[in-house]
């Protein structure tokens, strides 16, 4: 069996250069914020738009006027968004008053029935009393006063603090606007920084990473409209004040991943908190995000989505982390698109392919590799279940074939290396003893094919093996056999490589214990071992041939 191979691309000798630029681009990032956040989200609404803007060129309309209705058309749609969300908030802003009764009487409810925590909030204030100093003393204030305060500086830092979103949305349409215009410039000179000679891997990254995020918005904008309407309507049913509104709030704050859907939540709570009474309505308004959201994120996104993004779940977690500590809120919804680019990147850039390993929901380690693993993890009762579970999909000797004998293999070849060692030899050779176990022991204490290991526990384990073959195949075979039973084969199983001496003595014994001896060798180590000691062996392959011959290694 080959041993495991490491997989292409992720061992190099380049890995510190690769770290340095690695952070090299990190700070280029963050020190280009500014510019490089609303390119970003230029790029990902020109994917969006680029469908309509196409649509309306094939029907005739000129490039530039189609990419200004679709300008006018995205800045409508910002406002008409905008003017929804404070119309039905000033509305709201209006009507609390009269819901002024109703809250008074819920919080002097919960001040009530909270004695414990009444009692915590007395002790804390009697502690700060005490930190304060005795009774009675008089503490100057003293009032710290700006020279340079005034109201007209104040008010123009509440302009800037407004301005700067909008400032950011108008420089994303104007970028927009540029590549809608101008996207076969941007795309030739994307093609040559990348390389002439690589043209055909550039066009296949460019198209897979349109496609895929494109893609996925289209579904994104479906999903969070369906649940903004599921949310507005039901919160309608319920009587809860301006559902529009929230509504509305839960279709934009869905884009935000994983914290959207519990923070547009918040506000219907509070306002259903406030302006019904009892508690029928709040817990209605709990159960109603729940069920929507569990419906959309669970039932309607797997169908929908399907392969669209391929991002694991861990790896959107801490990107969302990360580009939201980069670049802020923006950051945090464009994450998964990035995300999705990345994952693109490395699945068609041979350099680039630990992207793939790092954010891509497909298994990164086949059977093989994770059993193991496991075996070196000492975790036999997971190496158990992946061997039954190949067991119960291919059959026991497939299993064997393709699980427990390359690990042998593995071990074997690993024990020499000085990072491994005897103890850990033996940990996964017992590892793997035990998780032979599950296969099933032969009850039967006078075997036909009686297998007997040449040393230690891999030898055992390789012994193990060879029995639940041959029981698969029909053959009476243990390891163990009553005093007196002549079995008619014996098997000599090694994995690793036997001396001379020790081949004649466990021959001669075998001898006195079966009509014929035959080795069997796990690896190719074992198998040159007993060659060099004068006896031909078999391999797993060629286990059925040799029982079919049963051939007389020594006479009995």
């Amino acid at each position: 069996m080959a041993p495991f191979r490491p997989l292409p691309g992720l061992t190099s000798a380049a890995w510190p250069m690769r770290l340095l630029l690695l952070a090299g681009i990190v700070a280029a990032l963050s020190l280009g914020r500014d510019v490089l956040a609303p390119l970003a989200l230029a790029l990902l609404l020109t994917i969006a738009a680029l469908p309509l803007v196409e649509w309306m060129e094939r029907r005739g309309l000129p490039r530039v006027p189609a990419a200004v209705f679709v300008l006018v058309l995205a800045v409508l749609v910002c406002l008409s968004v905008v003017g929804l969300v404070l119309s039905q908030a000033l509305t709201l802003a209006g009507e609390l008053p009269r819901y002024e009764s109703t809250l008074r009487e819920k919080l002097l409810l919960i001040g009530e029935g909270s004695g414990p925590i009444n009692r915590l909030v007395d002790l804390y204030g009697r502690l700060l009393t005490t930190l304060d100093g005795p009774a009675g003393t008089e503490v100057a204030a003293v009032r710290v006063t700006s020279a340079d305060s005034n109201p007209l500086a104040s008010v123009a830092e509440v302009g800037l603090l407004i301005a700067a979103p909008f400032t950011t949305l108008a420089v994303t349409l104007l970028l927009m606007a540029f590549i809608l215009i101008q996207r076969e410039q941007v795309r030739d000179r994307v093609l040559r920084l990348a390389g002439i000679h690589e043209m055909h891997r550039t066009t296949q990254t460019m198209t897979a990473a349109t496609e895929r995020v494109g893609r996925f918005l289209l579904v994104q904008v479906l999903l969070n409209a369906a649940m903004g309407l599921a949310i507005g309507l039901g919160l309608w049913a319920l009587g809860v004040p301006q559902a529009p509104l929230w509504g509305a709030l839960t279709f934009a704050l869905r884009f935000v991943p994983f914290l959207g859907a519990p923070l547009s939540a918040l506000f219907p709570l509070a306002i259903a908190f406030a302006t019904t009474d009892g508690w029928t309505t709040v817990l209605l308004v709990i159960a109603l995000f729940v069920v929507v959201d569990l419906l959309v994120g669970y039932v309607l996104e797997p169908w929908l989505y399907g392969a669209s993004i391929g991002v694991s779940p861990l790896a959107l977690l801490l990107s969302a982390a990360f580009w939201a500590l980069l670049w802020g809120p923006l950051g945090l919804i464009l994450a998964p698109a990035i995300t999705a680019c990345l994952l693109t990147l490395g699945r068609n850039v041979p350099a680039l392919s630990f992207l793939d390993v790092l954010l891509g929901d497909s298994q990164v380690l086949d059977a093989p590799a994770r059993f193991y693993q496991r075996l070196l993890a000492g975790d036999a009762a997971r190496a158990a279940a992946l061997l039954a579970a190949e067991a119960a999909a291919a059959g026991v000797a497939p299993a064997l074939d393709r699980l427990v004998l390359p690990a042998i293999a593995q071990i074997s070849q690993d024990r020499g290396a000085p990072s491994f060692g005897p103890a850990l030899t033996l940990t996964s050779a017992r590892t793997l003893l035990q998780a032979l176990e599950t296969l099933g022991e032969p009850e039967d204490t006078a075997p036909e094919v009686l297998v007997l290991p040449m040393g230690g526990a891999l030898d055992r384990a390789a012994a193990a093996a060879l029995v639940a073959v041959l029981i698969e195949g029909g053959h009476a075979a243990g390891m163990e056999a009553a005093p007196g039973h002549r079995a008619r084969l014996v098997v000599l199983a090694a994995a690793l490589a036997p001396r001379t001496p020790r081949v004649l003595r466990a021959v001669a014994a075998a001898a006195a214990r079966g009509t014929a001896v035959l080795a069997f060798g796990a690896t190719q180590e074992a198998r040159e071992g007993f060659a060099a000691a004068g006896h031909a062996a078999v391999s797993a392959s060629g286990i059925e041939a040799a029982l079919g011959e049963t051939p007389d290694l020594v006479a009995a």
